[in-house]
């Protein structure tokens, strides 16, 4: 197959891969795949990534707001979608207004949710009226979006649920997942040592938005014992220096270590040098519908799990994980955790069975299937 990929984002110097990067890297393995690569200002930059991907120049616009970006290239992005349409059997896509334009074309559109696109778009602008013009405007492109796609591809039972109730009829569910090859668990106390790190150490990996609630992480420290490991960067706002001033007013600002973005192929010793990995989620549909890679990275590093309590997270995965509903039982499940003995060998065994080449398959059977339709 032919396969155009219409990315969320910065194909090669976004801080974090998300899916489609893990996915469509090995079903290049078999196909000939094509990212349309926007070229974000706000990782210029960064580092480029590895890809077996052929990537497109799709315009370079200089606005560092992404809706601006998305806005003023959308003109070059149309160009660039339609004449690659043209030579593609088929249309992957998980972005909002560029995923617009690939509808205009004959190629079959499979589109991939992600997760609640209308509150993952306006949570840059929070409180703002700004932020709600572009929630109302992302729900309606997306829902045209889904409606006139081939065919549909969520990431948990919640999301395909909620796609159902507004119409989207052939919904797949294919979960995120994690490259258990990278990352694998090592000693923690090698791993503490090579950070710097002493004592009980529990950790957050990912970006540093308003759709994080490490607000009460923070505030339970005062009665923890432990080292706050926040690994990632802001990405276009200020939360990140937000908790740091949080944490200095609470008197724990020495206790909460900021690395910013860490390759991905170094991940595993950050990782590996948590006691407990952390997901710390705001409740919001976006947080109740899906359910995170970073789940899978702690799992693959053998550590276990503390997170918010979300319906979608409780039903994929049950007992596997530790919930938390406020400060104090967040303090109470910490101290929990750290007290009892680990199975490493089996949050290990339950990541393997996300391994993203087995999910890649089933990616690929859902492309196959709307090319020849």
């Amino acid at each position: 197959m032919k396969i155009l990929v219409i990315p969320t984002t910065d194909w090669i110097r976004h801080p974090f891969p998300n899916r489609l990067n893990f996915i469509f890297d090995i079903i290049a393995e078999r196909h000939e795949v094509q990212v349309l690569h926007f070229e974000l200002s706000k990782f210029r930059d960064n580092s480029p990534r590895w890809t077996r991907c052929s990537l497109l120049k799709a315009g370079s616009s200089k606005a560092e707001d992404p809706s601006v970006y998305y806005i003023t290239s959308a003109l070059s992005h149309l160009r660039v979608i339609r004449d690659a349409a043209r030579d593609s059997d088929v249309i992957l896509s998980a972005n909002i207004l560029p995923s617009f334009m690939a509808n205009l074309t004959d190629t079959p559109v499979v589109f991939d949710y992600l997760d609640h696109l209308e509150e993952s778009a306006s949570i840059y602008y929070p409180g703002s009226l700004f932020g709600r013009a572009v929630k109302l405007g992302v729900r309606a492109i997306t829902r045209y979006n889904l409606r006139h796609a081939r065919a549909v591809i969520t990431v948990t039972q919640e999301l395909k649920e909620y796609l159902r109730n507004i119409g989207v009829r052939d919904v797949e569910i294919i979960p995120n997942g994690v490259d258990t090859s990278l990352l694998k668990p090592i000693d923690a106390g090698e791993a503490k040592i090579a950070l710097g790190l002493e004592g009980d150490v529990i950790g957050y990996v990912g970006s540093l938005e308003y759709w994080v609630d490490l607000e009460t992480v923070v505030s339970a420290l005062p009665d923890l014992d432990v080292t706050l490991l926040v690994v990632g960067p802001s990405l276009f706002t200020d939360y990140g220096e937000r908790i740091k001033d949080m944490a200095e007013r609470l008197g724990v600002g020495e206790r909460v270590i900021f690395t910013g973005a860490v390759p991905y192929a170094e991940l595993g010793r950050y990782i590996s040098a948590m006691d407990i990995g952390l997901n710390p989620l705001r409740m919001m549909k976006k947080n109740e519908y899906a359910a995170g890679g970073k789940i899978f990275n702690y799992l693959a590093c053998g550590r276990p799990v503390l997170t918010t309590r979300m319906l979608s997270l409780e039903r994929l995965l049950g007992d596997s994980l530790y919930y938390y509903d406020d400060r104090e039982s967040f303090i109470s499940q910490v101290k929990r955790i750290l007290e009892s003995p680990q199975d490493q060998r089996r949050y290990r065994e339950i990541a393997e069975r996300y391994d993203w080449r087995a999910l890649a398959a089933r990616y690929e059977s859902v492309l196959r299937r709307a090319a020849e339709d």
